[in-house]
């Protein structure tokens, strides 16, 4: 007999789509479906603040959180299992297990901890973790090389990681159009990003190849320069409901990736293989576990000169068969395995 399972997604524009995901993993298990969101307009408006708005969202996201897992943990109900695509509601979820000690089974897709320089903010969110996470019966990693990484950090949760590739449907979310006179090229992003090299890469492109112009759609602490090159313009009014079409109406897509083990760029990376769009990437394992050099152009962690000869290869040779099939192969590795419905299907058959 399938279990229940109680599945808590991460955005209410899944809401359109659940008959078509209930039918997907029905043989896997009796799915019943709560909705959560990252994005209000609250913190929409958070984002655009300068210095204090990356904290204010984050703020607002742990207590939108909080509250949505007392919520579900309130509620009565018969189910076996917990499916958090949610990591910071689930989180929450399995802290309160922890300190009220009840014993559930839960799953949490999306776990990433980073490092801080503050050592005893460091240790103080270590023992949070190593509470809360007690209570988790499986932790859900999107790159493989987390799975080492993090057991070493968390031992006690060492037996619980495991990595299952990431996916999302990208066409629910593009609700607004980003239009442009200009050419240009799209990067972007907060989490994790190397924006440093693509920098030094736009400064060096800025006499070899002054054609080239890089948009770069980020939070305004995200990314602050005293002299940007000319080739650079930083855009802050990029929301998720308009990311994707900011990624179409590009020439092609710089994902620039920070030389260590954490998961990111993840969204970026399959919204744009999802929109056929020409991709240059870090090569790190936490991209080659989703993209080969038959999909991508990759170049090197921190190295800014190889970053801009891609630039300009590409910029160059747009048109050719060569870079418009990597594009089209990225396309197709997007259709046959990182729609939703691929990833909650894997999810759920790997852990339930």
């Amino acid at each position: 007999m399938s279990k229940n399972a109680l599945i808590i997604l991460d955005s209410y524009k899944y809401k359109g789509k659940e008959a078509m995901i209930r039918k997907n993993i029905d043989s896997l298990c009796n799915p019943t479906f709560f909705y959560t969101d990252y994005e209000n307009s609250l913190i929409k408006f958070f984002h655009g603040l300068k210095f204090v708005g990356n904290f204010l969202s984050h703020i607002s996201y742990w207590a939108i959180s909080l509250v949505l897992a007392a919520e579900i943990l309130a509620k009565k109900r018969s189910h076996e299992i917990i499916i958090f695509v949610n990591p910071i509601v689930g989180y929450f979820y399995c802290f309160m297990l922890s300190l009220f000690k009840r014993e559930e089974r839960v799953l949490i897709a999306g776990f990433i901890f980073e490092e801080k320089e503050n050592r005893l903010y460091l240790a103080l969110r270590r023992k949070f973790v190593n509470f809360a996470y007690q209570s988790a019966s499986c932790l859900i990693v999107y790159s493989n090389i987390e799975v080492e990484q993090y057991a070493e950090m968390f031992p006690k949760l060492a037996n619980k990681l495991k990595f299952v590739r990431y996916g999302r449907d990208y066409d629910i979310f593009s609700e607004k159009k980003y239009s442009s006179i200009e050419q240009y090229v799209a990067s972007g992003g907060g989490s994790n990003r190397d924006f440093s090299t693509l920098i030094a890469a736009l400064k060096i492109l800025e006499k070899k190849n002054p054609e080239i112009l890089c948009r770069v759609a980020t939070r305004p602490d995200a990314l602050s320069i005293n002299h940007p090159p000319v080739n650079l313009q930083v855009v802050h009014e990029i929301r998720i409901d308009r990311f994707g079409s900011f990624l179409e109406n590009s020439l092609f897509v710089v994902i620039p990736i920070k030389n260590n083990f954490i998961s990111a760029g993840h969204m970026a990376l399959l919204e744009s293989m999802y929109r056929q769009k020409v991709i240059i990437a870090t090569d790190l394992p936490v991209v080659r576990d989703y993209a080969s050099d038959s999909e991508i152009f990759f170049y090197q962690a921190d190295d800014s000169n190889e970053l801009a000869e891609r630039m300009d290869y590409v910029f160059n040779n747009i048109k050719s068969d060569e870079v418009k099939l990597k594009a089209l192969a990225a396309k197709n590795k997007y259709q046959s395995d990182y729609t939703f419905n691929k990833f909650i299907y894997r999810l759920i058959e790997n852990c339930i």
